[in-house]
């Protein structure tokens, strides 16, 4: 395990910087109606193994990374 604390909000991210983990705790509203997930915040994610504030990867980062 990874000791690097820290705040990596700002810093797109599909793996958490201080412990190596791929889950994130993330807000998200679901579409009554089909049950998909239909919008979700960026702020207030947090890494699900170690509490990290961090900011995980949208669309548009992997666009933006191909250029």
């Amino acid at each position: 395990m990874k000791i690097v604390k820290g705040d990596w909000s700002g810093i797109p991210t599909s793996v958490c910087p201080n412990c190596d983990c791929t889950w994130f705790n993330v807000p998200i509203t679901f579409d009554q109606e089909t049950y998909e997930i239909a919008a979700y915040g960026l702020d207030g994610v947090t890494c699900w193994s170690c509490d990290q504030p961090i900011t995980p990867p949208i669309p548009i980062d992997s666009r933006i990374e191909e250029k």
